[in-house]
């Protein structure tokens, strides 16, 4: 197994234990995580802090940080593994996209969109 891919396994290790220093461990020095409830995206050195802030407006919403992820798809090409996911966090009706870049150096994109579950409803 590549690093890419033991890289990948630990930084969403990091996410479902909420493990800050596995999560920072698996990102690259130019790692970005792209989140549009931020006023900015979040580099490698702010990852931790991001990680509390998430943790915390996600229990106020109910959760308890049990992800569910499905319609998986992964390409690794030409040394970079990338993971598109749909992401449910379970207890809540927070959910959407992901796409996640990793290279033999780690982790070094990130973006998440949000899926608005009310506005299907009305």
């Amino acid at each position: 197994m590549t690093a890419r891919f033991e890289l990948r396994a630990r930084y969403i290790e990091g996410w479902y234990e909420l493990d800050a220093e596995k999560l920072v461990a698996a990102a690259s020095s130019d790692f970005i995580f792209d989140d549009p409830a931020e006023t900015s995206p979040v580099n490698k050195e702010s990852l931790a802090q991001y990680m509390v802030r998430w943790d915390a407006r996600t229990r106020l919403l109910g959760a308890t940080n049990v992800w569910s992820l499905s319609d998986e798809v992964r390409q690794d090409n030409n040394g970079i593994l990338t993971d598109w996911e749909w992401w449910e966090l379970k207890g809540t009706e927070l959910c959407g996209m992901a796409i996640v870049k990793t290279r033999n150096d780690g982790v070094f994109l990130e973006r998440i969109t949000y899926f608005d579950r009310a506005q299907q409803k009305g």
